[in-house]
């Protein structure tokens, strides 16, 4: 991982670390005030955004260490690791709402939905998304899977605000079951999105495979001399894309310039797909 990026990265977690604890602080302190579940269980949800920012700036300072005799390939999945434990935290928070919400239905509160109440909540609303268009437009820049996690584990405030605000409205007509309705809604929420995190870094974490075999292929075929493409496997995405392949040359071909096809293959796939390494095994054509 280069130390530019990984700057950038721990960077823009530093800003949005600060944000979402701010936030968190006025939904969680109005929210108690207000004797308001779904805002309590929305602080939370902002609270579990900083803390996915202090699990990412610990997961950078692993994934930016370089290859060692343990980890030929570099420290880059820790990064997905962190994202992993992200999701892992949202679960765990949606489970804790619903819980909360079950022994509000059994002892019905009603909020108190004053001006303060929907003022932080407009507040808020407008820095989550902010914060998350910051965060995932970073996250689209440096390629950064981290990044784009946290960035829809923020934007998912936004629909869980919209939702404390109508249960705030309802309470203000005396309905009090629309609090720990709206909390379950939260939670569907907030499992909606560690699901999309999970799936998104367990096909990192697995090695799922990334590329189509015939777009590699298309790329090698362009390299004058190649004859025949087979065998593709690749893993990982950007910047950390590796890239495996066979290709056939006519056998009459000195061994040397043989060599030299493989190097145009292995500079058109970096250039074309964004790769960062590629291995490319040669073989005559037909096998002999």
């Amino acid at each position: 991982m280069s130390g530019e990026r990984a700057r950038s990265i721990r960077r823009v977690l530093w800003v949005v670390l600060g944000l979402n604890l701010a936030v968190a602080a006025a939904k969680l302190a109005v929210g108690w005030r207000a004797d308001s579940l779904s805002m309590v269980a929305d602080g939370f949800h902002s609270l579990l955004d900083g803390s996915s920012n202090v699990i990412g700036l610990v997961g950078m300072t692993w994934a930016t260490q370089p290859p060692d005799d343990d980890h030929h390939y570099g420290h880059h999945k820790y990064e997905a690791i962190a994202a992993l434990a992200i999701g892992v935290l949202l679960a765990l928070t949606a489970l804790e709402v619903v819980r909360a919400g079950i022994a509000r239905f059994r002892s019905p509160v009603l909020p108190d939905a004053g001006a303060l109440s929907l003022a932080v909540m407009f507040v808020t609303m407008a820095v989550n998304l902010a914060v998350s268009r910051y965060e995932g437009g970073w996250g689209r820049r440096l390629k950064s899977e981290l990044l784009l996690a946290d960035s829809q584990h923020t934007f998912s405030d936004l629909f869980v605000s919209g939702s404390v605000l109508a249960g705030l409205a309802a309470a203000r007509f005396g309905v009090a079951w629309a609090d720990p309705l709206i909390a379950f809604v939260i939670a569907a929420f907030i499992v909606r999105i560690a699901y999309t995190v999970l799936r998104q870094v367990t096909y990192t974490l697995t090695d799922s495979s990334t590329l189509a075999p015939d777009e590699v292929c298309a790329v090698a075929r362009g390299v004058a001399a190649v004859q025949v493409c087979k065998h593709v496997r690749s893993r990982g995405v950007p910047p950390f894309l590796f890239i495996d392949l066979e290709i056939e040359v006519d056998p009459a071909l000195p061994l040397g310039e043989a060599h030299q096809i493989a190097h145009r293959v292995v500079d058109a796939c970096k250039a074309q797909l964004h790769a960062t390494d590629v291995v490319v095994h040669v073989e005559p054509l037909g096998g002999g």
